[in-house]
């Protein structure tokens, strides 16, 4: 059964490959339409990595190509003209800019194709050569010009990720002279569009493209790239009743577990997609796994939270500008987290605020361990994982403090003397949540902030923390401050957990647990 299975796209992103061997395609064509018959001609496209952005670009190409063949059955085949273009591709991922430079692997991109479309360039720099290619192929073809780029950010975000912020402002100056052309050319152009991960501040790289139209955030096209419920339903069906039946479970109960995993990116706070190379990967496999995040650890990300003492990136709110702008000189966490899809858009309220925190079980397990890795600087062993969750079900404090001692001890010296007490609040919170629990960090509420709050069945538990105090001196704060107050007729046993860390011998040095 399995071997007959429609063929899926895994790692795929040549879309022509994709139809001529027959692989699964979710049409997107509608949508694309709606892009090429609009009044605009100038594109930008930001999501986060492995999200379809190669594919759309390719689609793009072969529309622009004339390859009508590759559409039959697809929504557009009948209704666009595919009246064929020069198309200039510029795919930065593939250009070698980090052996020969940026500046040289542009230029030799350029003469690449200008050769492969029989064009001399005369010109010298980036800038004038890509104004001439554009130019020489409008005039021999009596076409106006296609230009596709992908992963335009990636010599930033690259040298970026070492901390080169020097670096990353060359090429984004190289850059800018590249796209300068394009404003001064636009006679030229019947269609641009650029994708990319990050969304720098336009005025850093686009200073002259003020007519580039953003549809990253754009509700009409929040599901252009990434599968809805619906998509993945219909497009995979056969696999997913393969799956249900080799689980021995019903594909409704199938899908429910799917869709905590991988479901959940979102750019309006309303409809949700799923990740398309985590999707695939699930349905080839048929287990689940951190697909998407063990593509690539963020280990830049987890470095700039662990250099800010920040270790938990939940529950977040955002104006849109900053969300939706990074800058190079002055990388912040939200736009960085935002953008490169580890947090998603849960909800924009009344005041137009982002609500961001983690879009899956997938996305949220994979960094937690990473976060716990790089405080604790030990893996997260399934023995302790299991010893904390055995501790909370047997309401056993004394083996939970035990467990968690063990992850304080892997903590070098010279980091945790910097910044002790949020060491320790970090460790007792990821170890948590990492086991499933339900534990809100540094609860603001009007007397105060509680430093935990955790709930399991019908328990409620309250953690205050102190640094070289006693463990009644955190009990006597949630009595004073009334932290208890607002569960008493929750119907829930309250229990109060005052924990002392001692930054001397770096673990608990005592707790007492109290019942209201």
């Amino acid at each position: 059964m399995k071997n007959i299975l429609p063929l899926l796209p895994v790692g795929q992103q040549d879309f022509e490959q994709i139809r001529s061997i027959g692989m699964i395609y979710v049409d997107k064509t509608e949508l694309i339409l709606n892009i090429l018959n609009s009044y605009n001609t100038f594109f930008f496209l930001s999501r986060p990595r492995r999200f379809g952005k190669s594919l759309l670009i390719n689609t793009l190409k072969a529309i622009f190509e004339g390859k009508k063949d590759l559409f039959d059955g697809l929504f557009i085949s009948d209704k666009w003209n595919f009246e064929a273009h020069p198309v200039i591709h510029l795919d930065f991922s593939t250009m070698g800019f980090r052996e020969i430079g940026l500046k040289i692997a542009i230029e030799k991109t350029l003469e690449s194709i200008a050769k492969q479309l029989q064009i001399e360039l005369l010109c010298t720099g980036i800038g004038l050569k890509f104004a001439e290619l554009m130019q020489k192929l409008h005039e021999k073809t009596g076409k106006q010009v296609v230009v596709l780029i992908d992963e335009y950010d990636k010599p930033i975000t690259d040298v970026l990720e070492f901390g080169k912020t020097d670096k990353a402002n060359e090429h984004r100056d190289v850059l800018r002279s590249l796209y300068s052309a394009v404003k001064g050319n636009s006679e030229h152009i019947r269609f641009f569009f650029l994708t990319g991960i990050a969304r720098f501040a336009k005025v850093s790289i686009f200073s002259d493209l003020n007519n580039l139209t953003d549809l990253s955030i754009e509700s009409d096209y929040h599901n252009l790239l990434g599968y809805t419920q619906i998509e993945l339903e219909t497009s995979f069906e056969p696999h997913l009743n393969y799956i249900a039946t080799e689980r021995s479970i019903s594909i409704t109960l199938l899908l429910d577990e799917i869709r905590v995993w991988y479901n959940g990116f979102s750019w309006n706070g309303k409809e949700t997609v799923y990740n398309p190379y985590s999707i695939l990967r699930f349905l080839s496999a048929r287990e689940f796994h951190n697909f998407w995040f063990d593509s690539g650890t963020p280990k830049f990300l987890i470095e700039l939270l662990k250099k800010a003492s920040v270790y938990n990136m939940s529950n977040m709110i955002s104006d849109p500008l900053t969300a939706g702008n990074l800058d190079i000189d002055n990388v912040t966490l939200v736009p960085l987290f935002f953008q490169t899809g580890y947090l998603t858009i849960k909800e924009i309220d009344k005041f137009g605020r982002y609500h961001l925190d983690y879009p899956n079980k997938e996305v949220e397990q994979a960094m937690l361990q990473h976060i716990l890795m790089a405080f604790a600087h030990d893996s997260q062993k399934s023995s302790i994982a299991f010893d904390i969750t055995t501790a909370i079900e047997e309401h056993n404090i004394e083996l939970l403090i035990k467990t968690v001692n063990t992850l304080f001890a892997s903590i070098p010296y010279q980091l945790f003397d910097a910044n002790q007490e949020k060491y320790f609040h970090a460790i007792l919170f990821l170890s948590l949540k990492l086991c499933g629990f339900f534990i809100e960090s540094e609860v603001s509420v009007s007397t105060g902030r509680i430093d935990a709050i955790m709930h399991y069945q019908n328990r409620v538990y309250i953690f205050e923390f102190k640094l070289n105090d006693s463990a009644d001196s955190a009990l006597k704060q949630i009595h004073e401050k009334g932290y208890y107050k607002r569960f008493l007729h929750s119907g829930k046993e309250v229990f109060l957990l005052g924990i002392s860390f001692s930054g001397k011998t770096k673990e608990v040095a005592e707790w007492k647990l109290e019942q209201i």
